[in-house]
């Protein structure tokens, strides 16, 4: 019997990837991570645009692996960060 209920939210969670999949995009949701990365980052770290990597892959389960990678040559001091934050 819980073998069933397992079966049938494992058959549920296929059907909404399914359906999610025609509707989600993976690159349009990796294009705005990676706008709201930089902008995150670039307050604590110098980094380029092109320095920044995200990928959003869908796992066979439905779940989401984010894999975000980012090179920076230098950290901000303190001292520089926007007042907000001191």
């Amino acid at each position: 019997m819980i073998f069933n209920r397992a079966q049938q939210k494992n058959l549920e969670r296929l059907q909404n990837v399914l359906v999610s999949d025609k509707q989600f995009s993976p690159q349009k949701v990796e294009r705005v991570l990676r706008c709201d990365l930089y902008n995150l980052l670039s307050n604590y770290c110098s980094l380029n645009p092109t320095d920044l990597q995200v990928k959003v892959q869908v796992q066979k389960d439905g779940t989401y692996k984010f894999d975000i990678s980012a090179v920076s040559n230098r950290l901000k001091i303190f001292g520089s960060l926007p007042d907000d934050y001191q």
